[in-house]
């Protein structure tokens, strides 16, 4: 530590090494074999429909939300017996957040699509390997 100087300026004279002692061994998908990438690939793959589910089950209060405005607006037009301007905005207000939910559960998040990109890589790997 002798080669740091107080003024946040780092001075070093001669060679520096840092050594993190991690065995962590992060190999790219081409250097991996054949197994290696079959046993990835059912992995990935569970990634991708457990992060569906995960945001299926926090979207859930939305649909609820939605059903809840929309079953309110269908009471609303019942009792008056005419269609005034609350019905006609909360029914609005409940497909516009019903179809903003679907959407949202529908699209891939950008966790879902690494994955599918790396399952496709994964794919073609084996394809050019003549495994599959």
């Amino acid at each position: 530590m002798r080669d740091f100087n107080n003024g946040r300026d780092i001075n070093v004279q001669g060679d520096f090494n840092v050594t993190d002692n991690s065995n962590n061994e992060h190999k790219l998908l081409v250097h991996c074999s054949s197994d290696e990438l079959l046993q990835e690939r059912p992995f990935r793959m569970e990634n991708i429909q457990l992060e569906q589910k995960r945001k299926v089950k926090r979207l859930i209060p939305y649909y609820g939300g939605c059903l809840l405005l929309f079953v309110v607006a269908a009471g609303l037009a019942m009792i008056n017996g005419k269609q005034d301007l609350m019905t006609i905005i909360m029914g609005g207000a409940s497909l516009f957040l019903g179809f903003a939910t679907l959407k949202a559960t529908l699209e891939p998040n950008e966790f879902q699509i690494e994955e599918q990109n790396a399952v496709n890589e994964i794919s073609k790997l084996l394809r050019q390997r003549r495994v599959e």
